[in-house]
């Protein structure tokens, strides 16, 4: 049986002029007899799995190929995957900066910020100077941040692919799992808070006691000093507000008492809204936290322990975001 191509529409017709459709074996195999390259098998993608115990924050998809020519590693950054939402502990707003470690210049890349995306696509390409014998003792580092205008941007997940597992040169796909990012404790900015309820009085009583390795909100601006917003929520609506003195940016002590009139039936529907604040004149956000009943990890547990020891003040510190 004889077939034709008839190239202005592209359909294939068997000998009794009946036109194939596009999918069909038949249409393949003429295509494929004129470009196979066109049809060659592509090779599985990568995987790079989490290291260790703990959730994934998401999967992120990227293409990386090796152009000989210039010595350049070319990125194909394409999508992330069911990234975590930020009651998760995870993005809002994300994008992601691509380095390679070790260093091969100071440029910084990375892509525009995706609002309110769970499965944002970036289709961005990036590239780096480096021989192909340097590859093999390079990682490829693919950081997420959450975007935040009004404080430092906080790296959130994380993914590393070892070049010495891809095969680059003829262009390989990768599928990384994002961890999250674990900073070492000096690092951490970080809040101590004392929670006291009273229920005679119906009074929740905030001390903010003191914060350690606080930093400026932007980098390149200075902040001499700091004060704490502490916020009543009910509900989720703010329904006081009170703040403390302001106190010099490192390390900062101010054993400040704030009191806040709470119905003992409000107190599983309340949460308190930290925020401490540079005392500038643009008052630009440090670090915040938020502790209450329906909150995870350790700002839950707070209000929790408070709310079962009455009358007793219990002191523990927070992670500021």
């Amino acid at each position: 049986m004889k077939r034709r191509i008839d190239r202005s529409n592209s359909l294939v017709e068997n000998s009794s002029g009946v036109p194939l459709s596009p999918g069909s074996s038949a249409t393949i195999s003429a295509l494929g007899a004129l470009q196979p390259d066109l049809y060659t098998k592509r090779e599985a993608p990568l995987v790079i799995e989490l290291e260790g115990a703990g959730p994934s924050l998401g999967r992120i998809h990227l293409r990386l190929k090796y152009d000989f020519d210039r010595s350049d590693l070319e990125v194909h950054l394409i999508e992330a995957h069911d990234l975590a939402g930020y009651e998760a502990g995870g993005f809002n707003d994300p994008y992601v900066r691509v380095s390679l470690l070790p260093e091969v210049d100071t440029r910084v890349r990375q892509t525009p910020v995706h609002r309110n995306q769970v499965n944002p696509f970036f289709d961005q390409h990036f590239k780096f100077p480096v021989s192909h014998d340097e590859l093999s003792d390079k990682t490829l580092l693919l950081q997420v941040f959450d975007y935040d205008r009004f404080s430092r941007n906080e790296v959130m997940g994380s993914a590393k692919v070892p070049l010495s597992r891809v095969e680059v040169a003829g262009g390989a796909e990768v599928w990384a799992e994002l961890s999250r990012e674990r900073r070492p404790p000096e690092e951490l900015q970080e809040l101590l808070l004392s929670l006291s309820y009273l229920p005679s009085a119906e009074r929740l009583t905030v001390v903010v006691l003191k914060a350690r390795n606080l930093l400026p909100p932007q980098e390149g601006k200075d902040a001499l000093d700091v004060y704490v917003k502490v916020y009543l929520l009910v509900n989720g609506k703010r329904v006081k507000k009170k703040k403390t003195n302001r106190k010099e940016i490192n390390n900062p002590v101010w054993n400040e008492a704030l009191s806040f009139s709470l119905p003992s039936a409000n107190l599983q529907e309340a949460s308190i809204e930290v925020c401490v604040v540079t005392g500038g004149g643009n008052g630009l956000v440090v670090g915040w936290c938020c502790v209450g009943a329906a909150e995870p990890a350790a700002e839950g547990r707070h209000w929790a322990q408070m709310a079962q020891e009455t009358r007793k003040a219990v002191a523990m510190w927070h992670t500021l975001r």
